[in-house]
Formats: structure tokens, sequence, C-alpha cells
């Protein structure tokens, strides 16, 4: 399998998402699909899709800004 990348702007519709405080949990990547979906965020709504679990909790930990797992920036 190969790596998705992990682009800005993947990182950046994924804060606009946790933003709208309209996801209970943003690692629940079902949840934020939709969301992506209904605000026609493409980029990260296909992301969500051809990443695995790791890759996309990762770019989670990215938009929330934090270092490590539960480390704040």
């Amino acid at each position: 399998m190969v790596r998705e990348p992990i682009t800005d702007t993947v990182v950046g519709q994924l804060r606009e998402v946790i933003a709208t405080g309209e996801v209970a949990d943003p690692v629940n990547r079902f949840e934020v699909q939709a969301l992506a979906h209904r605000r026609e965020l493409s980029e990260l709504a296909r992301f969500i899709v051809d990443a695995d679990a790791a890759t996309y909790y990762e770019a989670v930990v990215q938009a929330r800004g934090e270092d490590e797992v539960g480390t704040e920036a």
C-alpha cells in the first residue's frame, strides 16, 4: 500500500471541519468524510477514502496542532 501524502490543503480542510464543531470526534473519519462531502471539501474527502487509518490519524494530529499523541503544541 502506498502512503497518501498529507498535504497542506488536507490539513487546512480538516482544521475547517474541526472548527465547525459539527464533528464530535475528528478521529471518526466517517463522520468527517460526510461533513467534507456536504461542504464540498473534495481533497479531504478523497484523502479519507485513500489514506490508511494511521495516516489519517497523523493528519488529525497535525490539524489539531499537536506534536505527539495527546500533547498540545
